[in-house]
């Protein structure tokens, strides 16, 4: 059984895996926003609590 030529691949230079793909940034719209105000708000509602627990326990 004959072995199998091995093909040159020509890569250009430059272009590595490691490479940043420069692209359209997404736009995250309304919901990355509402996200965003779910989490300040569970965190302000977080810290009451424990102000509350601190001063009434």
């Amino acid at each position: 059984m004959a072995a199998r030529k091995k093909s040159k691949r020509t890569s250009r230079p430059g272009k590595g895996a490691q490479d940043i793909h420069l692209g359209p940034t997404r736009d995250p719209g309304p919901t990355g926003s509402v996200g965003c105000s779910i989490v300040l708000i569970a965190l302000v509602v977080i810290g009451v609590a424990v102000v509350l627990l601190e001063t009434l326990g």
